[in-house]
């Protein structure tokens, strides 16, 4: 609750350091460094098939020249992306992220990566993205930064345009445990501890997720439960076309 987004880069930088694949893919089996690049990278072209599958069944039509992938990570998604579409742009507040997606994906002509803070994405043209997609990236940051970047990737899109994102709506905890979760995580476990840090998770309501993305431009064409945040919580998949 009391992440900045100058905390937020500096946790992703470490885990870029220290674990980079793992905390992209959490998977208890991983950890450790124990992701094999091409099993990592294979998830992400599964995923992006089906996705691509989904977006073909809300109705609208999708032009395939500019897609951007929110929280890109080494670029596990933007990569598959990359098939689909003329030109991809990965987008990550990490610089330390941003360097291993080069690294790792410098044989893919067509996709871009490029580390940014802004939530109003300063350097990039707005009305411009045919396509963006964010999954497992806003739920690690408080609701206000939810909010604040949901406005900027909207001013991204053209209109017709799509955008598809995840977010959790509630965790099944009870306040006492959460108030007892955050303490833990904010206080003990970062300066007693001084352990590494930990991803912390937040929601936002499903109806104030639907109201703030009407509002700011988009018409929402489908709302769909999924488990990707984890069994303490309740997350959906939203798919909203720009007006």
């Amino acid at each position: 609750m009391w992440r900045t987004l100058a905390r937020l880069e500096s946790d992703w930088n470490r885990y870029a350091r220290t674990d980079p694949l793992w905390a992209i893919s959490v998977d208890p089996n991983m950890k450790g460094r124990r992701w094999d690049p091409g099993e990592f990278f294979e998830t992400g072209r599964r995923e992006i098939e089906e996705l691509m599958d989904y977006a073909g069944s809300l109705g609208v039509e999708l032009r395939r020249s500019r897609a951007l992938d929110f929280g890109c990570g080494v670029g596990r998604l933007t990569r598959a992306l990359a098939g689909h579409f003329d030109q991809v742009y990965g987008v990550d507040i990490s610089p330390v992220m941003v360097e291993l997606a080069r690294e790792y994906n410098a044989h893919v002509a067509n996709c871009i990566f490029a580390q940014n803070a802004d939530p109003n994405f300063g350097g990039f043209p707005g009305a411009d993205f045919d396509f963006i997609y964010s999954n497992v990236t806003l739920q690690h940051m408080p609701p206000r930064h939810m909010k604040r970047y949901l406005r900027g990737m909207v001013r991204l899109l053209r209109p017709g345009g799509l955008l598809i994102f995840q977010l959790p709506d509630h965790n099944h905890l009870d306040l006492a445990d959460r108030v007892r979760s955050a303490l833990y995580e904010e206080i003990y476990r970062k300066y007693v501890l001084r352990a590494e840090p930990s991803m912390s998770m937040y929601g936002l309501p499903k109806g104030q997720v639907i109201a703030l993305v009407e509002r700011i431009g988009c018409r929402v064409l489908d709302v769909t439960p999924n488990f990707m945040a984890g069994p303490e919580w309740t997350s959906y998949r939203y798919a909203a076309v720009r007006a």
